[in-house]
């Protein structure tokens, strides 16, 4: 087995005497002493730096309000714990790791520069997207990072191509003088489509830098040599913001079908660098609160793949419903997010075996196909065809897993882009966050009146009622305004209800002004879905007649429920639309509170999981929790290396105990017999008081479970993403478990299958003297469960007098002046607590299992008994 084998060949250089990389030490030895004590003070300092990090995860969450000094001061505590944590680090593995300095000031420069607004450092012009990690990931944009992270994380099908980075574009953008300029958008030509429209005329007729022209075709060089053969290029836009908190959907250019030569790709660049400064892109910005000339434009040049089909699948439904959601139509997969076409629709169950709960076939009278010499075009369907399922159910099947793959990478529901090529080969081609809003009770009537029916007299009179696919619930009323042309959209009146024959991304301009929009063809998945859903403005979309049913001038309110109904009543309804009011945007949607909480991608998400897998290295570090992880998990190996090196009394030694628990102790001073032999010892030869009473609780009858738990099909792949074998028996231990003791002091770290424990505690006959020091993270299954384990794991805590915080999936919790027999008590509960929760996020499917898994255990029951 994978974990196995690994688990040998990282401990075999130990036995013999070198690193974990086969080095042997050459500088002096350190006493062990001075080693531990060294080891202790990047473990407080580490603690601090995770209390930092939960601590800004949660006021960036959404229900605080700060302002910018917050979290200036918050970054410089936190930046301040990391660079003490890697120096005391370096100090234990004598310079070992040198590269992650390095990692770790790489982006600590990014993040000071969205905190302070400080200048980039120097970086690539030119990036493929397997060089693109965790270093380097702000240089490429929010876009081509997801996608980076799809290719390097998943394993799953990307283009092959390379990224034109932020450097390039300073480049560019200083050598043609328009720095100056996009300066002054900040200012009262922020409002000119004048200066937007000169901005543009300068980057469409400037000059490439020479550097960037040369690196830009060896590029291109090195891509036709891995391409082979004749292909096309798709040019796409990569904002620094984009695909992140805001999801600038369909506001920049893409330009597709590009020939891979040196002049066709330069003018496909400036196209998409020129369509930051584009009208409709501006009024995003500026209706989110940001400002105009800030954000920076990478560009990703990827292989073209010619598609048969191609589409949108959401991971998780837009209101949080736990199916995919795919949309597909025949060709490029520009039709659907531009809502150009009446597209397959398909909700799939997440679970095992991914069934089709609901499908309905569009027409699809038209595709965009790849032009022969270049380009687009769009081509009428042959009838046989249009009415035919653009996938099939193997198909359907495979998009279904690669989605819920995806989210489980990424940790949260993705708006994915995708194309099936004329081999039948699915390639990603996007991965975007999904905003999921709540969905709340229908505030409309049970579907069945029809037209014309009256209403409560309260309501008003009822003139229609659309049915079509939900893309924003909510009300509005005003005059009916009924597009015929594009142009039209400089005429339409503040507060009206756009009604139009395809949904578009253009109408970004009028959802400032908009009350409502119904359209007769688009899809709940197409990039004006996801501007409607940002904004909160009611839509409903593929209704097939509302530019016939609604008159244009007609006043009216309009109320759009979860379940694809549009309800029209005759006048301005108050207690409609007083209802709707509740569901106004929150501070999270805010363009500033979100470019706030950008800074968080760069700290919070733990990427680096399993110390068994290739990618553990400084290298596959991309955030400071990353950076963590791994000082942890090297500084417990080295600590076991140098103890078996000293052939002293503190030499590990292998605790045999009736549970797999696989723990290596470390005494420094009476916590274990003196008559232990071949470095092994029994319970009964542990004389550690804090030691013996925690693992009594672990070897506790019923609190160690030997059984497999069954993973729901999410969970088993979010614990594929965090070890390298699912295997059908018992979870094991994987890394190395420690434990340095003495008489009357421990400090435990715990790997066990998927969650992280870590525990410090002094406990003798002076109350004033003990203390217990508790932190526990992780989890095999979706974030929800992981969640709920430890709202479980809280709950027993504070019943036993602990001081518990909680910051997501992260706990710490402490107790201090307790007399040593409450103190052995208390110990031996937290060993039954790390056993009996070892594996229960896997079963807590409903908030309610949290209370009676928690009573459970405090009537002091075992493990996995059926809890009614």
């Amino acid at each position: 087995m994978k974990s196995l084998s690994g688990l040998i060949a990282l401990l075999a250089p130990l036995i013999r005497g070198r690193g974990p990389f086969g080095r042997r030490r050459t500088a002096a030895p350190v006493p062990f002493a001075v080693l531990f004590d060294r080891f202790r003070e990047v473990l407080e300092r580490h603690n601090r730096a995770m209390e930092c990090i939960a601590d800004m995860g949660e006021k960036l969450g959404g229900d605080y309000l700060f302002d910018i000094t917050y979290l200036k001061d918050a970054y410089a505590e936190l930046s301040g714990s990391m660079a003490a944590v890697l120096s005391g680090f370096d100090a234990i593995t004598q310079g070992r790791y040198a590269r992650l300095g390095e990692i770790f000031r790489s982006l600590d420069s990014e993040i000071r520069r969205h905190v302070y607004h400080t200048a980039s450092p120097p970086g690539h012009l030119v990036l493929f997207y397997g060089e693109i990690n965790g270093s380097n990931a702000h240089e490429v944009g929010g876009k081509n990072a997801s996608l980076a992270g799809v290719k390097n994380g998943t394993g799953l099908r990307v283009p092959d191509g390379f990224v034109v980075t932020v450097r390039a574009y300073d480049a560019f953008i200083r050598h043609n003088g328009i720095d100056g300029k996009i300066a002054r958008l900040e200012g009262e030509d922020a409002c000119q489509e004048e200066a937007l429209q000169e901005i543009r005329d300068m980057i469409r007729e400037g000059e490439m830098p020479l550097s960037v022209v040369g690196t830009l075709n060896a590029a291109l060089k090195k891509l036709k040599e891995t391409c082979g053969g004749e292909f096309f290029l798709a040019v796409r836009s990569s904002a620094e913001e984009e695909d992140g908190e805001l999801s600038f959907a369909g506001q920049f250019e893409t330009v597709l079908n590009v020939p891979p030569e040196s002049r066709a790709l330069q003018e496909a660049y400036k196209e998409v660098v020129a369509s930051l400064f584009s009208p409709k892109a501006l009024a995003y910005l500026q209706q989110g609160g940001g400002s105009a000339g800030r954000m920076k434009m990478a560009v990703g040049c990827l292989r073209m793949v010619d598609a048969v089909s191609g589409g949108v699948a959401y991971s998780t439904g837009p209101r949080g419903e736990e199916r995919v959601f795919i949309s597909a139509a025949w060709g490029l997969g520009k039709s659907v997010v531009e809502g150009q076409t009446d597209a397959d629709f398909y909700a799939v169950s997440k679970e095992a075996g991914y069934a089709v709960i609901e499908r309905r076939i569009g027409k699809k009278e038209t595709r965009m196909t790849a032009c022969e010499r270049g380009g687009i075009c769009t081509e009428a369907i042959p009838p046989a065809l249009a009415g035919q399922a653009a996938l099939t159910g193997g198909q359907i099947h495979e998009l279904a897993e690669a989605a819920v793959l995806i989210e489980t990478h990424f940790r949260g529901p993705q708006d994915i882009e995708w194309a099936f090529g004329k081999g039948g080969l699915l390639t990603i081609l996007q991965a975007r966050p999904l905003l999921v809003t709540a969905s709340g009770p229908s505030t409309t009537p049970p579907f069945g009146h029809g037209p014309g029916s009256r209403q409560d007299s309260r309501t008003g009179e009822e003139v229609a009622r659309l049915r079509g696919l939900s893309v924003q619930r909510g009300a509005g009323a005003g005059r009916v305004f009924v597009l015929r042309q594009m142009d039209d959209l400089a005429t339409l009146p503040r507060g009206a209800v756009l009604v139009a024959r395809n949904d578009s991304s253009h109408f970004i301009r009028a959802m400032p002004y908009v009350s409502a929009i119904i359209t007769d063809v688009g899809s709940p998945v197409s990039h004006m879905a996801s501007l409607c859903r940002e904004f909160r403005v009611p839509a409903l979309v593929n209704t097939g007649t509302a530019t016939r049913t609604l008159a244009h001038g007609r006043e009216v309110t309009v109320q759009v429920d979860d379940e694809g109904t549009a309800t029209v009543y005759e006048g301005s309804v108050r207690e409609v639309l007083d209802r709707a009011a509740a569901a106004a945007p929150r501070m999270e949607d805010l363009h500033e509170f979100r470019r706030k909480r950008y800074v968080v991608r760069y700290i919070s998400p733990l990427r680096l999981i399993d110390p068994l897998q290739d990618d553990f290295t400084p290298e596959g570090c991309r955030t400071l929790h990353d950076i963590l992880r791994f000082i942890h998990e090297k500084s417990v190996l080295h600590l076991v290396e140098e103890a078996r090196n000293s052939r002293s009394e503190s030499a590990p030694v292998k605790l045999e105990l009736s549970v797999p628990a696989g723990i290596v102790a470390i005494d420094i001073g009476g916590g274990l017999s003196p008559d232990i032999l071949k470095g092994k010892a029994s319970f009964e030869q542990v004389s550690s008081l804090p030691l013996r009473a925690f693992l009594k609780g672990m070897l506790h009858p019923g609190a160690w479970s030997a059984d497999a738990v069954p993973l729901k099909a999410g969970d088993f792949f979010s614990s594929m993403m965090r070890m390298p074998d699912i295997v059908s028996g018992p979870v094991q231990h994987t890394g190395c478990n420690l434990a340095v003791i003495s008489r009357d002091y421990m400090n435990v770290s715990l790997h066990l299958g998927y969650h992280y424990t870590v525990l410090d505690s002094y406990c003798n006959g002076n109350a004033r003297n003990n203390h217990v020091y508790f932190r526990f993270s992780g989890g095999a299954t979706d974030r929800v469960k992981r969640v709920r384990r430890i709202r479980l794991i809280a709950s027993v805590l504070r019943e036993l007098g602990f001081s518990v915080s909680i910051k997501e999936d992260l706990l710490i919790a402490r107790l201090s002046n307790t007399g040593q027999a409450e103190m052995e008590r208390t110990l031996t509960a937290l060993g039954r607590l790390t056993a009996y929760t070892r594996q229960l996020d896997a079963v807590l499917h409903d908030d309610g299992a949290v209370e009676r898994y928690a009573e459970h255990f405090l009537e002091g029951l075992g493990f996995l008994h059926e809890v009614s």
